[in-house]
């Protein structure tokens, strides 16, 4: 008799302020199939369980991530070859700041930040799901200040647009950039410059969530 499983699947992004990049969170598998792999992070519903809750528990388990807010991304139908069982998986995305994951209960080689350029083969529909994951990210940060989830409370401009052209696999012109960002009440400078960077340090800004919900939007890319 074949069975009929649900499975959810985890990817999370982080921006590193560090080198600029935008990365997924990724753990080895250390169970069959595709055991020693990199893959997303995930594993079966209890029965009793909403598919969010399993989605934070897998994730706590496996790569010690909490407090995180998730968002659904779509369901997917598939089959099970070690085992020709049927079974639908159901993908969540996070965005987080790379600074608030702090594991503390889990081996660090157990997983990893990989940038977009250097995903490795990934296992079973997982490579799709990545694909889907940040086409709707794109969608997203037209229309909701997802960006700002991804940022420090405090950001330079070129964060700002570094996290753009990460999302969206462009370069954007640094004056039109720029030019566009002062017309956005919602993107507060501040009087303070960044510190610790071997360029020249620029102003800070921070979001105002109250003047972006009240906003008419205009794009940045």
């Amino acid at each position: 008799m074949k069975l009929f499983k649900i499975t959810v699947d985890c990817l999370v992004f982080a921006y590193d302020n560090i080198d600029d990049k935008l990365k997924v969170l990724l753990i080895k598998r250390n169970n069959e199939p595709a055991k020693d792999r990199w893959a997303l992070p995930g594993g079966f519903v209890r029965e009793t369980e909403e598919f969010v809750e399993t989605a934070k528990r897998k994730l706590l388990l496996e790569t010690g991530a909490k407090n995180l807010y998730l968002e659904q991304l779509h369901a997917y139908s598939l089959t099970d070859i070690s085992s020709e069982n049927r079974i639908v998986s159901i993908a969540f995305y996070a965005l987080i700041k790379l600074q608030d994951f702090s594991p503390s209960n889990i081996n660090s080689h157990l997983y990893k930040w990989v940038t977009l350029k250097n995903i490795p083969q990934l296992p079973f529909d997982h490579g799709q799901k990545l694909k889907d994951a940040i086409e709707r990210i794109k969608e997203h940060a037209l229309i909701k200040p997802v960006v700002f989830s991804l940022l420090p409370s405090k950001f330079s401009l070129n964060q700002l647009q570094k996290i753009y052209e990460e999302i969206y696999n462009m370069d954007l012109d640094n004056r039109n950039f720029r030019r566009k960002i002062k017309n956005l009440e919602y993107i507060e400078p501040l009087n303070e410059l960044e510190n610790n960077v071997s360029r020249r340090p620029g102003m800070l800004y921070k979001f105002n969530k109250s003047k972006f919900d009240n906003a008419t939007l205009s794009s940045l890319i």
